[in-house]
């Protein structure tokens, strides 16, 4: 990915969320987009104010059962926290390369109650947070080394990532002592056989890891660039795995031999990946941006595409066009950001449920 494309995406216009989920599964039943009512319960950001009320570029918002979120202001670097009512708890914001420190954090997750982790491939270190209503405060980490685009999400002390790796899998466990079980093959990139070796290899690198979401029943990886989505149980064995359906896809291409390109559907738009999280018990929302050009026109409006897919059998259940970004549910709030007129989290809480 891109820097361009990264900062456009931390804009909050259209973020690219590797989304983690952790601790226990939600039993609320969410509705179907048609009878879904969304109200603000309340907003966290500022144009000015304390350090932690101003975001310079949020890349990944995750909350907890019990109410709790984090932000991850790609920027700064920073992870800041709040209670469920929009009260600040504290921040992670030393810079570094040791543990505890951030160098270029790229997802959050809570594996356990109270219990913050904080991805950083910049320092390739999987930090663990102890968070409690008098702050926030260190406890360990454990290495794990990976490079581009990477998935990230935990559950019960599980921790996942998503990278492509020489023996071509794309989904890993990591443990206390590294690497504990890799699974999920690689899926296809459109465009990729026209490449030279050397950008082949770079393209399969970047572009072939998913986006995690963990569940009690397992984790569901979802392609960043094609259509695959797949369902995998804690121990890795596959339980389903399929295409969406009307997907448009990004050619890769190389121009002038020098570098990766992509192209872009110029009438419909194509594919991108922009989040994936839960929606109630035994469902995923995934949501892809349909970009019709590397870089959109002044003023050019953003399509979202939203689909519900059942954990069960990756059956599509509903698709819709209005919904806003969502990077992260939890229970009956789902947790959206816009960067007009600053960047802000906004939470919404569903009404209308089944």
């Amino acid at each position: 990915m891109t820097e361009s494309t990264r900062r456009a995406v931390a804009s909050g216009a259209a973020a690219i969320v590797l989304q983690a989920c952790g601790g226990d599964a939600p039993t609320q039943t969410l509705p179907m987009f048609g009878a879904l009512q969304l109200d603000t319960v309340l907003e966290v950001g500022a144009a000015e104010g304390a350090e932690w009320e101003t975001f310079g570029g949020i890349w990944d918002v995750q909350a907890a059962p019990d109410g709790r979120f984090a932000v991850l202001d790609l920027e700064v670097p920073a992870v800041r926290v709040f209670d469920a009512s929009g009260g600040y708890i504290g921040s992670v914001t030393d810079e570094g390369v040791t543990a505890g420190t951030l160098d270029r954090p790229s997802g959050l997750a809570w594996s356990a109650p109270g219990e913050l982790l904080v991805w950083d491939p910049g320092n390739s270190w999987v930090h663990r947070f102890r968070v409690s209503d008098s702050g926030v405060t260190f406890v360990d980490a454990r290495r794990a080394f990976a490079f581009g685009e990477t998935g990230f999400c935990s559950i019960r002390g599980r921790t996942y990532l998503s990278f492509w790796s020489l023996d071509d899998l794309v989904v890993h466990e990591v443990g206390p002592e590294g690497l504990a079980n890799s699974f999920g093959p690689a899926p296809d990139i459109t465009g990729v056989e026209t490449l030279g070796p050397e950008l082949q290899e770079i393209a399969i690198e970047e572009l072939t890891p998913s986006a995690l979401l963990c569940t009690e029943a397992g984790v569901l990886d979802a392609s960043f660039f094609g259509p695959q989505i797949r369902f995998h149980d804690l121990d890795g064995s596959l339980l389903w795995g399929r295409d969406l359906q009307d997907f448009n896809r990004i050619e890769i291409y190389t121009p002038d031999d020098m570098g990766l390109g992509r192209r872009f559907d110029p009438s419909e738009g194509s594919h991108l990946l922009q989040s994936v999280a839960a929606w109630g018990d035994g469902v995923a929302l995934v949501q892809h941006a349909m970009p019709k050009r590397e870089f959109p026109e002044p003023g050019e409006v953003e399509v979202l595409e939203s689909r519900l897919v059942r954990l069960q059998d990756g059956e599509e259940i509903d698709r819709t066009h209005d919904l806003p970004p969502v990077l992260a549910a939890e229970g009956t709030r789902l947790y959206s950001v816009e960067d007009t007129p600053f960047p802000h989290v906004i939470v919404l809480e569903v009404q209308g449920q089944d």
